[in-house]
C-alpha cells in the first residue's frame, strides 16, 4: 500500500491543516462573555467537519468556557420531522453531559416531557453551575432539505439558543438562510440569531500551504513547483493534499522540481477525477458556463459577472481573482471537461443511458430556469432547490411542490381577487350557467383542492367563458397537475418515487411558472 500521509473522506476525522485564521475567529467568537451562534459553509469536501473538530479539541483542552460538547452529524439518519429532530437532539445532549454534569444526563434520561421542555429544563440548571454546552450541528444541509421541519422547532430552538448554557454552530453547503425552502419556516427568528458574517471554508492559502508542507518535511517545492501546484488546483484542499500524498509515496526525498510536479498531478488526476467531477456537479449551469469562458479566454473581467457565479467557481478552487479579473482556470477540471466529447449537445452522451439521462436533465431544467426573466423569489428558490434534488432524491422534491403550488396561487390571487373575495357578478353567471359547487364560496374562500375548481372555472369551462382578467386556461391545466403531485408529496407513505417521475413534475412546475409569468406579462 502506498503511504497516504493525509487521510481524505477517511472513516476518523482527519487532523487540522492549516486554518489558523479561521480556527482564531471561531475561538474568539466562542470564546466572548457573550459568544456567538456561528454558521460554517463550505463546497463538498472543503474540510467543514475537520474545522469544526479542531475547534472542538481546541476548546475540550481548554477546559473552559464549555463544559460539554456535542458534535452531531445531520449528513446520517436525518431527522424526518420536529419531534424526530428534539428528541435526537435530547440524546446528543445526554450524550454530552455524561461526563461533567451526569445528574443532568440522568435526569434527561428518566424526563417524560416533551423534548423540548426537557432540554430547556437541563440547560436552564446549567446556567446555575456554569456549564455551557457547544453543539456543533454539522451537515445540517440535510436537515433543511426534507422540508418536513417546521416553523415551529425553528422557534423552539430559537428559544433554547437564547439560553446562555447553549451555544450553536452549523456546517453546511450554503448560508441558512439559502437553505430554507418554506417561507413559513424563513419567518422564524432563529435564522437571525447567527452572525451574518459566516465562517467560510475554501482554498488554502499560503500558510496553510505551508503547514501541509511541514508535515512533509522530505519535499522541498521550488518556485516552479509551487506555481505549478497553484496552477493545477488553486488550492483547494483534497487536490493539493492528494498531490502530496502521490509525492511522498515515492519515497524519494528532495527538491521537487516542475516537472516532478507535473507528473505528480498527472498521476494524481486518476485519484481526485471522480471528486472533480462531483464538485462540478454541484455548480449551477450558469456558473459552469462561466468556468468554460474562463477556460477558453484564460482571464475574463469580473465585472457584469454574476457574483453568484463567480463565488461557486472560486470556492471549489475553480478559478481565481485577480484584481478585477478571474484567471487561472484549475488545469485539473479543465483536462476533466477535456476529456468529454467536443459535441457537449450530442444526444448520445447526454441520454442515451438511463444514468445519462438522470444525470443530465437537471442541467437542461436548470438552463430553462435561468430562462425564465422577472421569476418570483421564492418560486424560483422552490424551483432551484428540485433541481438539486435530482436525481438522488426525488422524494424531496415531491415533498416541496406543495409549497410552490401555495406560492403560485399566492401570485394569482394577488392580481385577480386581491381581496380573496369572488365577484358576486362571478357567482351569478355560473349559477346561471349551471355550474355546481358554488354556493359555500360566498361565504368562504376555497382552499385545499377547491382553490383548482376555482381557477377553471375563472379561466373558461364548456358552459362558461373565461372570466380571469389574467390567468390562462394553459395555467389553469398545468396548476391542476401540479397540486396533484403536490398532494402526492405530502402523503407518499413508502410509495417509490421514480427519477423520471420527479423530473415530469419538476418539468411542469417549470412550465407552470413559466406560464403564469407570460400571463402577467401579457396582462401588464
Amino acid at each position: 500500500m502506498p503511504d497516504r500521509r493525509f487521510p481524505i473522506c477517511s472513516a476518523d476525522v482527519p487532523a487540522c491543516i492549516g486554518r489558523e485564521a479561521l480556527l482564531q475567529r471561531m475561538l474568539g467568537a466562542l470564546n466572548k462573555p457573550v459568544p456567538d451562534h456561528l454558521q460554517v459553509i463550505g463546497a463538498r469536501f472543503a474540510g467543514k467537519t475537520v474545522l469544526v473538530t479542531e475547534v472542538i479539541r481546541r476548546l475540550r483542552a481548554a477546559e473552559k468556557p464549555y463544559t460539554a460538547f456535542i458534535h452531531w452529524d445531520l449528513g446520517h439518519r436525518t431527522p424526518a420531522d420536529d419531534d424526530e429532530f428534539l428528541k435526537r437532539l435530547r440524546f446528543e445532549l445526554i450524550e454530552a453531559l455524561k461526563v461533567r454534569h451526569p445528574d443532568y444526563a440522568e435526569f434527561l434520561k428518566g424526563a417524560e416531557g416533551s423534548p423540548c421542555e426537557d432540554i430547556s429544563t437541563a440547560l436552564e440548571s446549567l446556567i446555575d453551575e456554569n456549564g455551557k454546552v457547544l453543539a456543533v450541528l454539522d451537515g445540517f444541509d440535510k436537515a433543511l432539505a426534507n422540508g418536513r421541519l417546521t416553523r415551529n422547532l425553528w422557534d423552539q430552538m430559537r428559544e433554547l439558543a437564547a439560553k446562555p448554557s447553549l451555544r450553536l454552530v452549523t456546517a453546511s453547503r450554503r448560508t441558512l438562510r439559502e437553505l430554507i425552502r418554506h417561507p413559513d419556516a424563513q419567518t422564524s427568528d432563529f435564522w437571525n440569531i447567527f452572525d451574518q458574517s459566516p465562517i467560510r471554508v475554501g482554498c488554502f492559502d499560503e500558510q496553510d500551504l505551508d503547514a501541509a508542507l511541514r508535515l512533509t518535511p522530505e519535499l522541498r517545492l521550488d518556485a516552479g513547483a509551487r506555481t505549478e501546484l497553484w496552477g493545477s488546483t488553486n488550492g483547494y484542499p483534497i487536490l493539493v493534499l492528494e498531490v502530496f500524498n502521490e509525492l511522498t509515496s515515492r519515497g524519494q526525498p528532495g527538491e521537487v522540481g516542475l516537472e516532478a510536479l507535473r507528473d505528480g498531478c498527472e498521476q494524481t488526476y486518476a485519484i481526485v477525477r471522480d471528486r472533480l467531477d462531483a464538485l462540478w456537479e454541484d455548480c449551477s449551469t450558469s456558473s459552469r458556463d462561466l468556468f468554460r469562458l474562463v477556460n477558453e479566454q484564460s482571464s475574463v473581467p469580473r465585472a457584469g459577472v454574476p457574483a453568484a457565479d463567480a463565488d461557486v467557481l472560486m470556492e471549489r478552487g475553480f478559478v481565481q481573482i485577480t484584481g478585477n479579473r478571474l484567471q487561472r482556470p484549475n488545469r485539473l477540471l479543465a483536462r476533466m471537461l477535456g476529456e468529454l466529447p467536443n459535441d457537449a449537445t450530442a444526444m448520445a452522451r447526454l441520454f442515451a443511458t438511463t444514468a445519462a439521462y438522470e444525470a443530465n436533465l437537471r442541467g437542461v431544467l436548470g438552463c430553462r430556469i435561468a430562462q425564465l426573466d422577472g421569476l418570483d423569489s421564492k418560486l424560483s428558490r422552490y424551483l432551484t432547490r428540485g433541481v438539486e434534488d435530482l436525481p438522488d432524491d426525488p422524494g424531496a422534491l415531491l415533498t416541496h411542490i406543495r409549497g410552490f403550488v401555495d406560492r403560485i396561487f399566492e401570485l394569482i390571487w394577488a392580481v385577480e381577487l386581491t381581496d380573496r373575495r369572488i365577484p358576486s357578478g362571478w357567482m351569478d353567471i355560473w349559477k346561471r350557467n349551471g355550474e355546481r359547487r358554488i354556493d359555500d364560496w360566498e361565504t368562504t374562500f376555497p382552499q385545499g383542492v377547491h382553490r383548482v375548481r376555482l381557477l377553471n372555472l375563472m379561466t373558461g369551462t364548456d358552459r362558461t367563458p373565461r372570466l380571469s382578467k389574467t390567468v390562462s386556461k394553459g395555467t389553469y391545466v398545468l396548476m391542476n397537475s401540479a397540486h396533484a403531485f403536490g398532494d402526492f408529496g405530502q402523503h407518499q407513505e413508502g410509495a417509490r418515487i421514480d427519477v423520471g417521475t420527479a423530473y415530469a413534475a419538476l418539468h411542469l412546475c417549470v412550465e407552470l411558472a413559466a406560464s403564469l409569468g407570460q400571463d402577467l406579462l401579457t396582462q401588464s
